[in-house]
């Protein structure tokens, strides 16, 4: 499935106490054990990359890059009267519910997103620049957030 190290470790270190036993099954030669949560990270990043981009990574990636689009998505979720005063969160590859937290704060600020976008006009020429020589996927558009929830 996977190589992570400290997995693999561990099951070194699993191998020479089965081994200890009497009689492990086969030499405990095809023991193999993989942490669930990581597994399950494997799997949810397969399933996001079929449903392409619904809220955009790159949506909270621009508000994220500076402390300034921070502090005016801040202001417009208290425009929009929105009970949040968490962080707005980037999903991390290697963190198996971060896509959850990310789309789940999103979602409680999408009307503080799209009031962002009425009132910063670079955010909208953001999504229109190309990274890594692919076009950005954003920002959110009505449809966009209706499949996110």
């Amino acid at each position: 499935m996977d190589n992570a190290t400290t997995n693999d470790v561990a099951v070194s270190i699993l191998k020479r106490r089965v081994n200890g036993w009497e009689g492990p099954v086969l030499n405990g030669e095809y023991m193999y054990v993989r942490c669930y949560a990581h597994i399950l990270n494997l799997i949810v990043s397969d399933g996001l990359k079929e449903l392409h981009h619904s809220i955009s990574r790159a949506a909270v990636r621009y508000i994220r890059l500076s402390t300034v689009r921070v502090e005016k998505l801040s202001v417009c979720v208290a425009k929009e009267k929105i009970n949040f005063r968490g962080k707005f969160v980037l999903d991390v590859p290697t963190r198996w519910n971060s896509t959850y937290k990310m789309l789940d704060v999103a979602l409680k600020c999408q009307k503080a997103f799209e009031r962002y976008e009425e009132e910063d006009s670079k955010y909208s020429q953001y999504f229109l620049e190309e990274e890594g020589g692919k076009k950005k996927f954003g920002p959110p558009s009505k449809i966009d957030w209706a499949n996110a929830s």
